[in-house]
């Protein structure tokens, strides 16, 4: 096999989920707009879409690449920690709401990966909530605004956001002040039968229906998640988080971070996801993907205060606890840098040159293009606006 290059160019793998933009990422990776919804493009090595790479021997599967080859291409360190490439790396368009959802800690996650692996359920099964046996914490950066449902409103605002649907608050019990009652609320409400459940729905969306407010409410959303689905869906489940969850509006460059067991959906917008390199969500309604309301509530956190909004600092760093990965925005006068760990650089907005230590001539990355760099490895922006550095917070 042939040495590869200090600086490896990745080629994303698409998804073409229904909730994507059709436009937003193709016209960002310069592909012609095909009618088809451009969901996510994917950057790393995850083993159900890793991405591809071309070496002297031909295109490989990076996950492959690592897997003979992980010592020189990841560090000592994080080969020896994590194994294989500890993050993954996303461009996110979301023209329609994605499922309410959640992710599960390390443990949880590691526990049903064995057990649905011991009972055979194949990793593409529909059904199947594990994927893998890693935790999923994650950070959205906007790339244009950006809309989204995160963490349990206070007690008291969800009790007078119920009093104000009466056609749901009616079918359920009592909101406490604590936050069993939360979970215990949330237990009742996947019981209900259809029967009690559709035509309580059906009533608040034909309250809520009417001319489109100018500005996107509470009732904009519910009803453009419930258009989602298609004319003739029964009323989903899901649109009851739209009234226990913080609704957030982000501008370009703030982000969020999501912690295990938070509830969260992304409503409309382009950003920048990176998170360990994990498939594991347990969803709760919006989409027709498969919803398992036990392990669900084994999963979800009802006593967190919802997450915040966060800014770059002045190096354009998010500050996040995440072991698996650290972001940074860098600009194009940046100074020359030395990769202590295997990082991603992700170009956007026109692309940008490189100068890479090793590399006989300069390495340019068009808008949507990344690569990987080596740990060792000395670089610098010599061209371009700016771009995304993804890389692994170890002991520096």
């Amino acid at each position: 096999m042939t040495s590869a290059p200090p600086a490896l160019k990745l080629e994303p793998r698409i998804q073409h989920y229904a909730w994507g933009d059709r436009a937003f990422i193709p016209e960002l990776l310069g592909r012609p707009i095909d009618g088809r919804p451009w969901a996510e493009a994917w950057y790393g090595a995850h083993p159900l879409a890793p991405s591809v790479i071309h070496t002297p021997d031909g295109p490989r599967s990076l996950d492959a690449h690592i897997a003979t080859d992980g010592v020189r291409l990841l560090g000592e360190d994080v080969s020896r920690t994590f194994g294989t490439l500890p993050y993954l790396v996303k461009l996110l368009a979301a023209a329609e709401p994605l499922s309410i959802q959640v992710h599960p800690d390390a443990a949880q996650a590691r526990a049903g990966f064995e057990r649905e692996q011991a009972a055979g359920i194949a990793l593409h099964a529909p059904h199947r909530n594990y994927r893998d046996p890693h935790h999923k914490p994650e950070l959205i950066v906007a790339l244009t605004a950006f809309h989204a449902l995160c963490g349990f409103r206070p007690l008291p605002v969800i009790r007078s956001m119920l009093d104000a649907a009466p056609e749901i608050r009616d079918l359920l019990p009592g909101l406490g002040d604590r936050p069993e009652d939360l979970r215990s609320l949330l237990a009742a409400w996947f019981d209900l039968p259809d029967h009690r459940v559709q035509p309580a729905l059906s009533g608040l969306l034909q309250r809520f229906a009417g001319p489109p407010p100018a500005s996107p409410t509470l009732e904009f959303w519910v009803l453009k998640a419930q258009q989602a689905l298609g004319a003739g869906a029964p009323p989903d489940r899901g649109l009851l988080f739209l009234f226990l969850l913080e609704l957030r509006h982000l501008q370009p460059g703030q982000a969020l971070f999501l912690e295990a067991g938070v509830p969260h959906a992304y409503l409309q917008g382009a950003g920048i996801e990176v998170m360990a390199a994990s498939d594991n969500v347990l969803r709760a309604g919006l989409t027709p993907k498969h919803v398992d309301a036990a392990e669900l509530l084994k999963v979800i956190r009802t006593g967190n205060a919802a997450p915040a909004v966060i800014e770059a600092d002045a190096t354009g760093a998010y500050a996040t606890p995440a072991k698996e990965f650290e972001v940074q925005r860098l600009a194009a006068a940046d100074r020359e840098r030395r990769a202590l760990s295997p990082e991603l650089l992700l170009a956007c907005a026109g692309g940008v040159t490189l100068e890479v230590e090793g590399a006989q001539v300069p390495l340019m990355l068009a808008s949507g293009e990344a690569c990987l760099i080596q740990p060792g490895t000395r670089y610098r922006l010599r061209a371009g606006t700016s771009v995304w550095r993804v890389g692994v917070p170890l002991q520096r």
